[in-house]
């Protein structure tokens, strides 16, 4: 049998099988001697790829010639001989033991250029030289390393030996280097190393999050700076970049500081140059109403407004002539369209009218686009020449200028059949159609159910519209604007993932065809999906910032609505955080602004008001309710008062909050929903804050909507600074506690949370059911490992019951084929089945998404086996299945439309699938949640990492005890104790597996 030290050679050539080559990752971090062994392998191929390129070049051999083989030509043989000697003898030194730590010069420090962009944290690797791009000195390309020089000693601690690997800027040695920083200290100096090793890979938004970790720790670190700006600049927020790279400039380090600020002035001149493009693309469209086609920019049709103005040019132009002119703007935008002569036609179709009656009806129209241009009100701002104009176009001939006024105005819902016959001939009105069709229902207000069902609809369709019309070119403007929509819609069902997706395709697609004013809004849109996980707010944060940047340009109004915008949204972070000072002068600088805070802006200052109140902010609040006339954010902003109102004026604040809980006909859905979860937090905290706990006892019974349980009960609650928990012991007896002196955010972990007085009294149960409002929901560590208890989860969908004659299905799916190289190998599942069951495997290839969900509709156990993962922005949960059309993730959207029809026990056998993602004051979103709602009876998982082997057994052992009739809580409970005697080392994930029931 083979010792991992046996294998080095093999692993650095990549012919290690799977399973070994994940065994010799797993050895690595604690064997030194490997490390040297792989340092010095990876010198022996450099060099004898430098002799290998030396060899002088053979002339090519006749056809009838053999071939002789570079290796056996005798000039060759003499080179790699020597080459082989000198770095076996290389090696051997290397592998010496020394009697002291190596005091050798890094790599770094013995060349004259740099390899690597990033910054590395150790001063010997951090030495300023030119960077020269690798495509400019070899012909591998990006992420191939240099030759490394020669050197005698290694690194002697694994950061060191980390860096000296990240220095080679080589893609593949990645993952060695992270495995080699696993053990090390969590640092600043890790968390940079770290930002490198994400660069490196092109993974921007992850280097963003580790250098941001790197600035908690050390807010002046330079190497975290200047990562922090090439994370900033591969996620083009150029504006954020600089302005790092101006922090790295003002420390005057050598060399680094004029480098960075020539990579700032750089940024800056990139956004500014973006914002003139779009300037003057805009201007190029706008003259074409007027003066027609001249001096058009060449690249006009690539713009995403040129179709637009092309449109509203046809529309508005006077005579047959201005027309024609249009002619060859029409050619091209449908040569790059490639669908055909469709806008060549439409021009010949209204060359044809009889100007006579089409010109004066063009020259209004034009007066009618030009208005929200004009700071002046005109004629056609009124509703009666509005009407009047209509009126006239109906009677007309012209429908194309009858349907760009409905537009205008915002009436297209009036004549679908207009749109209708215009879609049938060009796909930017079967967009526009799309669009219609989803969204006007949606205006109306109606009940939670219907409006959900609606807004499932208007994705199906949006979705159908977007994959038939936005996979050619030509139709950006409305491409865009259906990703900005889809992205709101993905927010109105919670599925953070899916909406932050569609912000950031649209985004990028504004910026490639300079759609600057909706570039920022998608911007917003990126920010608001990591602001509502709340795990993910750094990220939010630079898109924040980047938006006020892109906002400046326009003028001083829209500079003070986004200004007023982020920072509402900034104190609302901060606040979550518990930064109170930070939040209430985020607020300040909103209120600044001069304009009035938004609903939400109103709820973040009602709560900050608890701690940190000023003069003035009631009347803050009441005008921000003045402003809002109807619909969501009227209630939203109604409740707000009310939440100021309970603290200082608790009589007519109680009013207030006791109306909002009251179920209401013709709900307007989602928002009411919230507001009522929000009104409960009030009540339930100022009843315990007077310590009138049968008060919250009712509050709390009312709000689910049922009793609660007589025996074994904790009850949990958190709201920023206060916690309100009461646990029930077998005696039936309640013990109670309030406090609201916490300031600092809660941990992932809550161990801790729950006090020993109240521990006590469950102590004495069998098992305990914790029934957790948000934020507590689904996080480990809220009652310690000696009890047996499990989350007590809502169950929104009915069963069908098993026929029964027919044998319990349990469900493997195991062994899954994952083309993405991130994911390594898992060891086969042995699965384990009941006397009874009637097993089913799901295995390699055939585990794809849509086999699994459909296999699992049935099954009445479940085991999923595979890699889990969170999508990082937005912290949500994702498990790795194999590839389908392209598609390889199974997410919580598409969970949420299965019906769990046999009721399943259902074990997650992947890292972090136990993971939630909390949106603060809602209710968390993952797998074990959504399951439950869909049918499930109970599901087991863990919320961190897990090594497959351990969990198999572990897994299997819970299940073989509840086979038993052990009770799913205390067969956890039994089987961790058991396994943390055995196996002290594994707490971490031992206690982070949960049950949810």
């Amino acid at each position: 049998m083979t010792r991992p030290c046996d294998n080095v050679e093999l692993f650095v050539g990549g012919a290690l099988p799977p399973e070994e080559a994940e065994a010799f990752r797993q050895h690595l971090p604690d064997c030194e001697k490997c490390q040297q062994a792989i340092s010095a392998q990876l010198e022996l191929e450099f060099l004898a790829k430098e002799v290998l390129e030396d060899v002088p070049e053979v002339a090519a051999p006749k056809p009838t010639a053999q071939v002789i083989p570079l290796w056996r030509r005798p000039a060759a043989r003499t080179l790699l001989a020597f080459a082989a000697g000198l770095l076996v003898t290389i090696a051997a030194v290397r592998l010496l033991p020394g009697n002291t730590p190596s005091k050798s010069p890094h790599v770094a420090a013995e060349v004259q250029e740099r390899w690597l962009e990033a910054r590395l944290p150790l001063a010997e690797a951090d030495i300023h030289r030119p960077y020269v791009p690798p495509s400019r000195t070899m012909s591998g390309g990006p992420g191939t390393s240099r030759p490394p020089p020669s050197r005698t000693a290694v690194p002697d601690s694994p950061l060191a030996q980390a860096v000296d690997v990240l220095s080679r800027n080589d893609s593949r040695l990645v993952a060695t280097a992270l495995d080699t920083l696993n053990p090390v200290a969590e640092s600043a100096e890790k968390k940079v190393a770290r930002s490198a090793a994400m660069l490196i890979q092109g993974e921007f938004e992850q280097a963003l999050t580790s250098a941001d970790a790197a600035l908690a720790l050390n807010p002046t670190m330079p190497q975290a700076l200047w990562n922090r700006g090439l994370a900033l600049e591969g996620l083009a927020l150029y504006e954020q970049a600089a302005e790092s790279f101006r922090r790295v400039a003002a420390l005057n380090e050598p060399g680094w500081a004029e480098e960075a600020r020539r990579r700032a002035d750089k940024l800056e001149q990139s956004s500014q140059d973006a914002y003139e493009t779009w300037k003057k693309m805009d201007a190029a469209g706008k003259a074409l109403l007027d003066v027609g086609p001249k001096d058009l920019p060449g690249d006009f049709p690539f713009f995403a407004y040129a179709r637009l103005y092309f449109y509203d040019a046809v529309r508005s132009a006077p005579s047959r002539e201005r027309v024609l002119a249009l002619m060859d703007l029409a050619t091209r935008l449908d040569d790059r369209a490639r669908r055909g002569n469709i806008l060549q036609d439409y021009v010949r179709q209204v060359a044809a009218s009889d100007f006579t009656l089409r010109a004066p009806l063009a020259r209004q129209y034009a007066d009618l686009v030009h208005a929200p241009w004009k700071k002046v009100p005109t004629p056609v701002h009124s509703p009666e020449w509005q009407r009047d104009f209509v009126k006239r176009l109906r009677a007309s001939n012209d429908s194309d200028i009858l349907l760009g006024t409905l537009v205008l105005l915002d009436q297209l819902q009036e004549d679908f059949a207009l749109l209708e016959r215009a879609a049938a001939k060009d796909p930017w009105f079967a967009l526009m159609l799309a669009h219609q069709r989803a969204l006007t229902p949606l205006k109306a207000r109606l009940d939670q159910w219907k409006k959900q069902q609606l807004v499932d609809e208007a994705l199906s369709v949006l979705l159908g519209a977007f994959q038939r019309n936005c996979q050619s070119p030509g139709l950006e403007f409305r491409c865009i604007r259906l990703d900005l929509t889809l992205s709101d819609l993905y927010f109105r069902r919670k599925q953070l993932p899916e909406a932050r997706k569609h912000a950031m395709q649209g985004l990028q697609l504004a910026r490639k065809h300079h759609d600057w004013g909706t570039a920022g809004q998608l911007l917003v849109q990126v920010a608001q999906a990591s602001r509502i996980a709340h795990d993910a707010t750094q990220h939010a944060r630079a898109y924040y910032f980047e938006y006020m940047a892109y906002s400046a340009r326009d003028g001083d109004k829209a500079a003070r609505a986004a200004r007023r915008l982020v920072y509402q949204h900034l104190a609302d972070i901060a606040w979550n955080e518990l930064r109170i000072e930070e939040a209430r002068r985020d607020i300040d600088d909103a209120l600044a602004t001069g304009l009035p805070l938004s609903a939400s802006g109103a709820f973040t200052l009602s709560d900050l008001a608890r701690l940190e109140s000023r003069v003035g902010d009631v009347d803050h609040l009441r005008q921000v309710l003045k402003e809002q006339q109807d619909g969501d954010e009227r209630l939203l902003a109604e409740y707000s008062l009310g939440r100021f109102l309970f603290e200082h004026n608790e009589s007519e604040g109680r009013d207030i909050l006791e109306r909002l809980i009251r179920p209401r006909k013709n709900s307007t859905g989602d928002t009411e929903q919230r507001v009522r979860t929000y009104s409960f937090t009030s009540l339930l905290f100022e009843a315990g804050k007077r310590g009138a706990f049968d008060e919250v006892r009712k509050l709390f019974a009312e709000e689910r909507e049922g009793p609660l349980p007589e025996r074994c009960l904790l009850v949990a609650t958190v709201d920023s600074e206060r916690t309100l928990l009461m646990a029930r012991g077998a005696e039936g007896d309640w013990v109670n506690t309030y406090t609201d002196t916490r300031r600092e955010s809660l941990k992932a972990d809550l161990g801790g949370l729950v006090p020993e007085a109240l521990l006590a009294p469950l102590r004495g149960c069998a098992q305990v059911d914790v029934l957790a409002r948000p934020p507590l929901h689904g996080r480990s560590g809220l009652l310690p490992g000696d009890i047996a208890w499990s989350y007590l989860t809502r169950q929104t969908l009915a069963r069908t019951p098993r026929k029964p004659d027919r044998r319990p299905l349990h469900l493997i799916v195991s062994d899954v084929t994952i083309d993405d190289p991130r994911y390594g190998r898992l060891n086969p599942w042995q699965p384990e089945f009941g006397p009874d069951e009637e097993p089913l495997l799901l295995k390699h290839a055939d585990a794809t998404p849509s086999g699994v969900i459909k296999a699992m509709r049935t099954a009445s156990e479940i085991d999923l086996v595979t890699h889990g993962d969170l999508d990082l922005p937005v912290s949500s949960a994702y498990l790795k299945l194999a590839t389908e059309h392209g598609q390889s993730t199974l997410t919580l959207s598409m969970l949420q439309n299965l019906q769990l029809q046999e009721a399943p026990f259902i074990v997650l056998a992947a890292c972090r699938a136990a993971h939630t993602t909390y949106a603060t004051h809602e209710g968390g979103s993952g797998f074990p949640t959504v399951l439950i709602e869909q049918g499930a009876r109970g599901v087991l998982a863990a919320t961190v990492e897990i090594t497959d082997l351990e969990a198999n057994q572990f897994f299997n052992a819970i299940r073989a005890r509840i086979r038993q009739g052990t009770p799913p809580a205390i067969a956890l409970r039994d089987e961790r104790r058991e396994w943390l005697t055995k196996h002290p080392d594994k707490n971490h994930w031992l206690k982070s597996v949960l049950l949810f029931e």
